[in-house]
């Protein structure tokens, strides 16, 4: 069980894919980030990777994650590897006139002891997700 949200932004699909493949903007529009470091020199695209601590729960979780997917203005995929769980991130994003309709979708997979918490772990993100979409939505209209 994974998750999947959408939201409509009022900005064209290539604003909100610059926001979304700009590792320097993510702590301005992802709250629950506080820590990033590039990892990979270069433009981003696939392959382009970066550590990240992010708080989860109250817990902070540190991972790596990296680009599986680059297609702009409308495909992101990122791979996450965090201390016993991997996952897969992805953002469709979907012209409706001039806005456009972004489709979030994840799913985190424990391994080892975190197995147990597979249920969980998918339950916490899809909570989270009308949340981050809507704090995609407000930092890219308020730069439109």
């Amino acid at each position: 069980m994974g998750v999947e949200q959408s939201v409509v932004i009022n900005a064209p699909p290539e604003k909100i894919f610059s926001v979304l493949s700009d590792v320097g903007q993510a702590q301005q529009w992802m709250p629950a980030i506080k820590r990033i470091e590039q990892i990979s020199p270069g433009p981003f695209g696939v392959g382009t990777n970066w550590k990240e601590s992010r708080m989860v729960g109250n817990r902070m979780m540190d991972s790596t994650i990296k680009v599986a997917g680059y297609q702009p203005p409308t495909n992101l995929k990122l791979d996450v590897q965090g201390k016993g769980i991997t996952g897969h991130l992805e953002f469709i994003l979907t012209p409706q006139g001039t806005a456009t309709t972004v489709l979030y979708q994840g799913e985190m997979k424990g391994h080892g002891f975190m197995a147990l918490f597979n249920g969980r772990i998918n339950k916490m993100m899809a909570e989270g997700a009308p949340e981050l979409v809507g704090d995609l939505k407000r930092y890219v209209e308020s730069k439109t």
